[in-house]
């Protein structure tokens, strides 16, 4: 797996967490959903948007890592995603208020279940480990909600918003090393 894919990778497995869920009990294609902005959400029905990026200061990684005997990489560094789903659904008006509840409570549903995504840059055997990206929902106050819906002529829906992390993002660097090979000790009085 490349070395800088962690935010695609994360994207795409909230992506398919949901089509396994939704299809084909409240959406008929696995198609109208997808990663977009609220103001170029095409065809969408359901529409997640990577809003924020930041770099998770509670994982600070200084060490190198080694590769082999003979390299070296430097230090990843370890991002948050914020996440906001929306729903634009275009059913009949009298039935879409029902639709989306159903469908935000599904959404709910299957984030809470399927919180920790596991590492998505290697797999391994056992239980949740510290570096597993894991789902949580955001509490935002409806002031902050408004902010992060910044689209002219676009009226607010109801969306909801989520973090993932922590998601490694691995250095490009690399450097060569040479491993000690002989030691000389020397006593003097």
């Amino acid at each position: 797996m490349a070395d800088y894919t962690g935010i695609a990778d994360t994207g795409n497995r909230i992506l398919d967490l949901l089509r396994e869920t939704l299809v084909p009990e409240l959406l008929n294609s696995a198609d109208q959903i997808g990663l977009c902005s609220p103001e170029d959400h095409g065809d969408y029905a359901v529409g997640v948007w990577l809003y924020d990026v930041k770099e998770d200061t509670d994982i600070q990684m200084h060490d190198m890592v080694s590769l082999n005997r003979q390299s070296q990489r430097y230090p990843s560094v370890y991002l948050v995603l914020r996440y906001m789903i929306t729903l634009y659904l275009q059913s009949d008006l009298k039935y879409r208020a029902v639709q989306e509840h159903q469908m935000i409570g599904k959404i709910i549903q299957t984030l809470r279940d399927h919180a920790v995504l596991g590492d998505l840059q290697q797999s391994f055997a056992g239980g949740p480990s510290e570096m597993d990206v894991r789902i949580q929902m955001q509490e935002l106050s409806v002031e902050e909600k408004m902010r992060i819906w910044t689209f002219p002529n676009m009226p607010y829906k109801t969306s909801l918003f989520y973090s993932a992390g922590p998601v490694e993002v691995q250095s490009s660097r690399k450097k060569t090393v040479s491993r000690v090979r002989e030691i000389q000790y020397q006593f003097t009085d």
